[in-house]
């Protein structure tokens, strides 16, 4: 196609979008620099692509912008001028056929980088939310925690504060990434546990089941399930492990846990965690007592009822702190 000054706004609106040719771009800028008038008119252009909040996009495939003009100018046209006919200043009509062709561009964009996925925001204070996505993933948000998802046909993105258990629905070709901190933690369907709520300079990453990649920085690592990532934040350090038997990934959401040989050491933080209370050991060499016992969602009384009887112990509660001492164990 030979290109004229007529065709300006369809080389404007190429420009922006990044498909301009290097002829076009000649004839764009010998159109632009021959005038002052000319300047303010690409600079009106280049506002409001702005104001469309494009200026950093290109489009996925060709615009078809003589169509546009086509369908505008035919409009245009068609409009009937009631009573007296109003002459419409050249520089208003092509300024409306520009504006059309960047809302039209805007409209591609829109519905190609995007899913149409109404974002989902949760919060939460002294208690643990449940929600299902939309794209059938279910998330578990743990106390004093925060999560954001922005859906698009590319990728499922979730930015997270705090601690979140997820079940993602699977789907290859739109991987979900959790951002928290600076860490990125990539799956396409799995059960996994972030952690950033017990140390706001580490992020913690347990799988249950599937592959999990994590990234912070240069540094990649790809998970298990069974295995668990410690990844400190202020040196960019990640620490790959098994899942701890005492681990209980989701035990602070379900409040199930099962002990299997477990120190009590390991098993009061994740009581206090579960149960958002203070446990204390008096005598320290109850750390040592090994607990063989599963508890199903039972109250915080009672699990330490049923330990205090595993291990003769005594259970007394002080302004809201719970106490254990005893004789200890061999």
């Amino acid at each position: 196609m030979q290109y004229t000054f007529e065709n300006i706004d369809e080389l404007i609106a190429k420009l922006f979008a990044g498909e301009i040719g290097e002829a076009e771009a000649l004839v764009l800028e010998t159109w632009r620099s021959s005038s002052q008038a000319n300047k303010q008119y690409f600079e009106q252009m280049e506002r409001l692509w702005q104001k469309a909040n494009l200026a950093q996009s290109s489009l996925a495939r060709p615009l078809d912008v003589e169509t546009a003009l086509a369908r505008t100018k035919s409009k245009i046209q068609q409009i009937p001028a009631p009573g007296k006919a109003k002459k419409i200043a050249m520089n208003q009509w092509w300024l409306g056929i520009a504006a059309s062709i960047l809302l039209l561009t805007a409209a591609i964009l829109f519905f190609q980088n995007s899913g149409g996925e109404t974002p989902v925001t949760l919060a939460t204070l002294g208690n643990t939310v449940r929600d299902t996505l939309s794209d059938g993933s279910s998330i578990a948000l743990n106390q004093h925690s925060s999560l954001s998802t922005a859906f698009s046909n590319k990728k499922r993105s979730v930015k997270l504060q705090g601690e979140a258990y997820f079940e993602v629905a699977k789907n290859p070709e739109k991987p979900f990434v959790v951002e928290v901190a600076q860490v990125e933690v990539t799956v396409i369907g799995t059960r996994f546990n972030v952690d950033n709520r017990s140390d706001s300079t580490k992020v913690v990453v347990s799988v249950e089941e599937g592959k999990v990649k994590v990234q912070i920085g240069p540094q990649i690592i790809f998970l298990n399930g069974g295995e668990q990532a410690t990844i400190d934040c202020s040196n960019e350090q990640i620490i790959r492990s098994k899942l701890p038997p005492s681990g209980n990934v989701k035990a602070w959401l379900d409040r199930r846990f099962v002990f299997d040989d477990v120190p009590l050491s390991e098993v009061i933080p994740i009581l206090e965690k579960a149960y958002n209370v203070q446990i204390e050991l008096i005598n320290k060499d109850l750390g040592n007592c090994r607990l063989h016992a599963p508890f199903n969602d039972e109250s915080i009384e009672r699990v330490l009822g049923l330990i205090a009887e595993t291990f003769s112990l005594k259970v007394t509660s002080n302004n809201g702190r719970f106490l254990l001492d005893g004789a200890g164990c061999e």
